[in-house]
């Protein structure tokens, strides 16, 4: 193995640790916003149902249904 190989090789391994560090911040980022992401949903769809059920009874109380 020359110098040349030697060079070549360490920057190659400095490359993928800065590579890899990358991944793996963006990873963590990643799963902290699809936390936050699952909480919005749940709570739009908590909001969807009770909007539905309220505008249920409306029309049934103005059809008289009830």
């Amino acid at each position: 193995m020359n110098e040349h190989e030697k060079i070549v090789i360490t920057k190659y391994d400095l490359l993928y640790e800065q590579r890899m560090s990358r991944v793996e911040t963006t990873l963590e980022h990643f799963n902290a916003v699809m936390v936050e992401v699952k909480h919005d949903i749940r709570w739009m769809l908590g909001l969807m149902i009770t909007f539905s059920a309220i505008i249920l009874g409306l029309m049934a109380k103005g059809f008289h249904w009830i």
